[in-house]
């Protein structure tokens, strides 16, 4: 099959270089100039928007996108877990028509008729970090939250060397990507013989998260592992285990790797954290943007009309472990 059109194939493969030469904005034709897409803006949207975890690993990644291609990327939204301000801050900025949107899917219910209504507008949006999965997203960028789940667990048994016991969950509990996470975590868990209870919600806070870890190492005398899966769940269940007195008798796990989470995996508190690549979130989210602007791919007369995007439908970035083996490599110099 592949030797049949050898023909038109060359010819498609010289036009999409003439193409690329032209969408990728090194030079404009017949000019010898640098092409400048400096008017164009792509646009970070969350709730939270000043969250720690967001201003020290994915916004740095998002300005760096924007100076390689050379467009003008900006931050926005409420700086507390707030959907309606979310939402008339997605419904805003559609309204300006920028050159693209990227947007947390904080809730996966209330943003569907502010994205779709945004695409219809020919604003393109992508969902990073949390997806709105029945919304029409062009796509999303992101860990695959069900594997990040299963990573916690295995990280957990291996530490407990085949003590049974009762294991609690902390997280947003109504988020799809949490949901996700508590059900890959049980996969590996409960086969194994840990009794998984019911997850308990931290607010994203964590001094919400401390309290609620606190009560149930108080209420659950057979707890053997706490797991976390929001950023301010690990630091939490950490204070909760010290002023416990249970380090090393608690094991606990986490998502992310901040300075904290690190801090505490060092000193034995934590025993496993699943870090996520998050500067991979806005760096590509920004380039999958400019790239639906720019592409020189087209599979249609009218891709747009037939609904087709020349960007992968989804970006699973990865995870990677971290343990008192390895978190020296992590931590930074003092």
């Amino acid at each position: 099959m592949a030797g049949r059109g050898c023909g038109r194939g060359a010819a498609e493969h010289q036009r999409l270089r003439r193409a690329a030469g032209a969408a990728d904005g090194r030079w404009q034709a017949g000019s010898g100039t640098a092409k400048s897409y400096a008017d164009e803006e792509y646009v970070w949207l969350s709730a939270n928007a000043n969250l720690p975890l967001f201003t020290q690993r994915d916004h740095p990644a998002l300005h760096l996108a924007g100076e390689e291609l050379g467009v003008q990327v900006t931050i926005a939204g409420p700086n507390s877990i707030d959907i309606p301000a979310l939402v008339a801050a997605l419904e805003q900025t559609a309204a300006r028509q920028p050159a693209g949107i990227m947007v947390v899917g904080w809730d996966p219910s209330a943003l569907v008729g502010p994205i779709n209504h945004a695409i219809a507008s020919g604003v393109p949006v992508i969902c990073i970090d949390a997806d709105v999965p029945a919304s029409n997203r062009v796509a999303f960028i992101g860990t695959d939250w069900y594997d990040l789940g299963v990573q916690q667990a295995k990280g957990m048994l291996a530490a407990l060397n085949g003590r049974k016991g009762e294991v609690a969950l902390l997280g947003l509990i109504e988020q799809s990507i949490d949901q996700d996470a508590f059900a890959g975590f049980r996969s590996i868990a409960e086969p194994a013989g840990l009794k998984v209870l019911p997850p308990q919600q931290d607010k994203g806070n964590q001094v919400e998260a401390a309290r609620v870890a606190a009560a149930i190492l108080q209420a659950t005398p057979r707890l053997v592992g706490m797991a976390g899966f929001d950023s301010e769940s690990g630091p939490g269940i950490g204070q909760a285990i010290k002023e416990a007195g249970k380090v090393g008798r608690i094991i606990a796990t986490c998502v992310d790797d901040q300075q904290q989470h690190l801090r505490l995996c060092k000193e034995g508190v934590l025993t496993v954290l699943v870090g996520q690549k998050r500067e991979l979130f806005t760096y590509l989210g920004v380039k999958a943007l400019f790239e639906i602007r720019h592409s020189p791919l087209k599979f249609t007369s009218n891709d747009r009309a037939a609904g087709i995007w020349p960007i992968p439908v989804k970006y699973h970035t990865g995870t990677y472990p971290v343990t008192r083996d390895n978190v020296d490599l992590f931590l930074r110099s003092a």
